[in-house]
């Protein structure tokens, strides 16, 4: 069938049913729709719109399913989380997000969930601003999106869960599950997967690799302002452009916005990434994000690269917004990032911890440390944020000492065991710091 539906049994029950409706066997076709959806399909935008299932648009079976939309997503919601809590068992704690239409099932401890919840309701807040329209969110009663399952789970379980090496988590759309194992870059990048599926879906529209990966990628850095709203940051993608754009190999617009799914995440996919990332800050930083987003999805029929819509919002032809992009690129700055550290440090050495922060995994000779009370930071403490700024991993905290000098003084947010205290650091020089143990 052209346009058959991924998803194992319950997409080939779909994909059946659409064969089945085009035969004209229309009751056998009602049937495969039926037990389609009775074994988790839940797209129902999709066959909706379906010509496949033009058939069987007047068949009771099939006006029965669509009838009863809402029902059936909320049953499948909780009959979701109940299988996840039944594999996972203890240690977990389930919750729900009605006006997200969320389930959750974590092992987070201490306030890390409300954290987290914090991050997912943050980055909506951000797609409503800069991306999607006004009033997208709202939606009549009797056609809701689908519920998404977010698991966060143990180090141990993520590596049952996920059976794939250097990924932080993802978001399987067929299953509507969204697996992560931080609560920073990770949970941001596929939470913003789920918003963007939603409104696609809801426009029958499928936007290429670059589009999806590189506007879920613009909040896996960012800084926090006093108000409590975020901004897009420089980070480790970013300083792979710049280095790019100095060797003259940065992409041109036109490929990476035909690139093939396999080419984009094989062996260039950090600089595909990167780019991609960087595209969609630059076209933020010149104010054109959203009105680039409207364009795009308006005139999806006649160019689904976004090219077009480039070229729209900026009255110039493609090699001009080249120009300026390459401009704009050269002009980023560099941060620190695993690979290439800042060039001051706490005076311990970290390591990406449980999800929300970073864990102390040693101290270094001659760091200086002052906690309240009189404390030292300790082995396995979680350093969870640097002067107000999340911190969930080492390339967040990397790249927030980024601009700092030796002497400086940091207040660190500390979770040791169940307790939260505040410890503040004076920064070392890390060439001459000393070895740790």
């Amino acid at each position: 069938v052209p346009g058959a539906v991924p998803g194992g049994i319950p997409g080939a029950l779909y994909n059946i049913a659409c064969a089945q409706a085009m035969l004209g066997r229309t009751d056998e076709a009602a049937a495969s729709f039926y037990n389609a959806v009775a074994s988790g399909f839940v797209d129902f935008f999709h066959a909706a719109r379906d010509p496949h299932l033009e058939p069987i648009r007047g068949h009771p079976r099939y006006g029965a399913v669509m009838g009863g939309w809402g029902k059936i997503l909320d049953a499948r919601g909780e009959a979701d989380l109940r299988a996840a809590e039944g594999a996972l068992g203890r240690g977990y704690t389930s919750a729900r997000d009605e006006g997200l239409r969320l389930s959750f099932l974590h092992a987070l401890a201490g306030d890390s969930f409300d954290a987290a919840r914090r991050e997912m309701e943050r980055v909506g807040a951000w797609g409503d601003a800069e991306v999607f329209p006004a009033g997208w969110r709202e939606q009549p009663s009797a056609r809701p999106d689908p519920w998404v399952l977010v698991l966060l789970p143990t180090a141990r379980d993520f590596a049952a869960l996920v059976p794939f090496d250097g990924i932080g988590g993802y978001f399987d759309r067929g299953r509507k599950r969204l697996i992560a194992q931080d609560i920073g870059a990770t949970l941001r990048h596929e939470f913003f997967h789920v918003l963007h599926w939603r409104h696609m879906d809801r426009l029958g529209q499928r936007h290429p690799y670059w589009i999806m990966e590189g506007l879920a990628s613009v909040l896996e850095d960012l800084d926090e302002g006093p108000d409590g709203g975020i901004a897009p940051a420089p980070s480790w993608r970013t300083n792979i452009v710049k280095r790019l754009e100095r060797a003259g190999r940065l992409i041109p617009l036109s490929r990476l916005a035909t690139m093939p799914r396999a080419a984009f995440v094989g062996d260039r996919s950090r600089a595909n990434y990167g780019q991609s990332r960087a595209v969609f800050m630059f076209l933020l930083s010149e104010g054109k994000l959203r009105e680039w987003y409207a364009r795009y999805c308006a005139g999806f029929d006649d160019d689904p690269t976004g090219l077009a819509a480039l070229e729209g919002v900026f009255g110039t032809p493609l090699k001009e917004i080249e120009g300026r992009f390459r401009a704009w690129a050269r002009g980023l700055p560099e941060v620190g990032e695993t690979l290439r550290p800042a060039p001051v440090w706490l005076g311990v050495e970290v390591a990406n911890g449980p999800g929300d922060g970073v864990v102390v995994v040693g101290s270094g000779a001659g760091a200086r440390v002052r906690a309240e009370g009189g404390e030292s930071l300790r082995k396995r403490d979680v350093v969870t944020s640097l002067d107000g700024q999340p911190v969930r991993s080492v390339d967040d905290l990397e790249r927030l000492l980024t601009d700092r000098q030796a002497g400086e003084r940091v207040e660190l947010e500390v979770r040791r065991g169940t307790r939260g205290l505040k410890v503040t650091v004076v920064l070392t020089d890390r060439d001459t710091a000393g070895d740790g143990p």
